[in-house]
């Protein structure tokens, strides 16, 4: 990642505690340092609120065996159990081969918030990420 966006964004890595933590856990798939963005649509949550907003962002994403993670932002926007039945709340869709797409109802994972959150990523393993997941 050049130096201007990472300044710009972060370097889209996860915190060392957090990697280590999954490489623990059977690591399927870690894409970091990903460019892409989050989408809110009729977003509401505790100090915050959106008809429509578009943020670019840099991010991660992990697979294991038992759970998927997405850091985008410089936080963790999905932390879940692949058994969770709330994962099938979460759309997870390459709208291109070389982009995934991870949409889901803000209020299925935090009765605070409302609208939906679209996390997209550009990745050249989007197929491996989506196949890991289904």
């Amino acid at each position: 990642m050049d130096p201007l966006r990472r300044l710009l964004f972060g370097s889209g890595r996860l915190p060392d505690d957090l990697r280590a933590e999954l490489a623990r856990e059977d690591l399927v798939v870690l894409e970091e340092g990903l460019m892409g963005s989050i989408t809110l649509r009729h977003y509401r949550a505790p100090g915050k609120r959106s008809s429509w907003k578009k943020q670019a962002v840099s991010g991660a994403i992990a697979v294991t065996a038992h759970r998927l993670v997405v850091w985008a932002g410089g936080a963790k926007n999905i932390d879940i159990p692949r058994t969770d039945p709330s994962r099938t709340a979460i759309t997870i869709t390459t709208d291109r081969p070389d982009r995934i797409c991870l949409a889901y109802d803000a209020a299925r994972f935090d009765p605070s918030r409302s609208g939906q959150v679209e996390v997209r990523f550009r990745t050249t393993r989007a197929p491996q990420i989506l196949r890991a997941l289904i």
